[in-house]
Order: C-alpha cells, then sequence, then structure tokens
C-alpha cells in the first residue's frame, strides 16, 4: 500500500497544470513572384506578364490576404506612362497599355516571395547565384531574372522587382 502511495505522488508530480502551447501556425503563402510573373500557389496556372491589368487586379486581390490600396496613373517613367496597384503588404504591380508588365516588392515583413524565396530582409548572403552591380540607386542584384537592392547598410533585400518598373536611375 506505502509503495502505491509512493508510485502515485511520484506520476502527480509529473503532471502540468499549463495548458499546452498550441504550435505556431503561419498562413500559407498564396503566391510567389518571379522573372515572368506570378505564381498562385496549388496551380499549375499562371499570371504572366502581357496578361489583361483587370483581371490580373482581380485575380491577385482575391489571392491576396493584404487589402488594395490603390491603383494609380505614373506619368513620367522612362517607358511611358504606367499604371500601378498597390496592395498593403508592399506589392504593386504595374502596368503599361492595359497589360501586366513587372511587379515591385517593398513589403517589410517579408509577405511576398519569389520562387526562389527571396523576400524583403533576405541576407546577401543568402542571395543565390546573385550579380551584384554598384548604380546610382545603390547596391543592385539579378538572380534568376529577379532583381533588387539591397538596404543601405549592403546586408539585407529593401526591395525586389521584376519586368517594368518606374526607378529613376
Amino acid at each position: 500500500m506505502r509503495c502505491a502511495l509512493v508510485v502515485a505522488l511520484l506520476l502527480a508530480g509529473c503532471v502540468s497544470t499549463e495548458p499546452p502551447v498550441e504550435p505556431i501556425s503561419l498562413a500559407p503563402i498564396p503566391f510567389t513572384l518571379d522573372a515572368g510573373g506570378i505564381q498562385p500557389a496549388g496551380t499549375d496556372l499562371r499570371i504572366d506578364f502581357g496578361r489583361a491589368q483587370a483581371g490580373v487586379i482581380e485575380t491577385v486581390d482575391r489571392l491576396q490576404e493584404a487589402a488594395l490600396i490603390e491603383v494609380v496613373a505614373q506619368g513620367d517613367c522612362g517607358a511611358g506612362p504606367v499604371t500601378a496597384a498597390r496592395w498593403e503588404d508592399g506589392l504593386v504591380l504595374n502596368f503599361q497599355d492595359g497589360d501586366f508588365r513587372g511587379w515591385v516588392a517593398t513589403d517589410a515583413g517579408g509577405a511576398v516571395v519569389t520562387n526562389s524565396g527571396l523576400s524583403i530582409g533576405t541576407r546577401r548572403s543568402d542571395i543565390p547565384a546573385a550579380v551584384f552591380t554598384e548604380t546610382s540607386l545603390g547596391t543592385e542584384f539579378q538572380t534568376a531574372g529577379v532583381f533588387g537592392l539591397l538596404d543601405d547598410s549592403g546586408d539585407q533585400v529593401a526591395f525586389l522587382w521584376s519586368g517594368l518598373t518606374c526607378f529613376f536611375r
């Protein structure tokens, strides 16, 4: 009997009174960006450069977990007038003559990701097979048709883009 009481007391000491910790659940990424446009998750269908503006904005807005902030005309771009659609998470889609021509990612939280895993904040040492160049914008790089700009420290990605942009050098 004494032995049973000791065993019961020992087992009681092993029981946690703390509630179980729930694992952190990260939201799935709805799409990735690449040199040719946008790849929605879970499908072979793509949103490639050259697609019609209205359909692209509508589809990306549905895919996004961030809200569409604005669609603005930028008349003073080197390649001519550009219409830019901008979402809360820093994604900007650029259109010219009604067609999807490029994207820019400027988010601070890593929500926008390329097919090679690049996002804002990626360390320079983690950028695969990149070619770095000093320009009037700063330290730019190119890898697999995706371009980027490092932050002022030269250590982290500050911007990513592919296709048509409205940057002035």
